[in-house]
């Protein structure tokens, strides 16, 4: 099984993705709060991005997110090292998101 820190590190490189000046412009104006739960390891993160698609990622919760993201973190991993397939993962429940669908598909890119 992943380890918090391993799902934090892979956050945070999706995080790091917003200093490059492309990425930086397509989200520019797109200000969220996404909240990664992931019951395995009872760990959950908040990724914000801000008007100027500046992204900062904590451990906690928030209370309005924007957009929910929940699995476990072998999913997780899975997902962001191309081994599982996102659409697949949550046509079979393992993957399990709320949130404005414009939202999830321009957060999809980030993957």
């Amino acid at each position: 099984m992943p380890t918090k820190e391993q799902v934090f590190e892979s956050l945070d490189e999706i995080r790091k993705r917003f200093e490059d000046p492309s990425v930086k412009e397509k989200f520019k104006g797109f200000k969220r709060e996404i909240w990664f739960k992931f019951p395995d390891l009872n760990v959950e993160y908040v990724l914000s991005i801000n008007e100027d698609a500046v992204a900062t990622l904590r451990e906690g919760v928030v209370e309005k997110p924007d957009v929910t993201v929940e699995m476990d973190s072998t999913t997780f991993l899975g997902i962001r090292n191309k081994r599982i397939s996102a659409t697949q993962a949550y046509m079979s429940g393992k993957l399990k998101v709320k949130g404005a669908m414009p939202d999830l598909l321009k957060l999809q890119r980030l993957l």
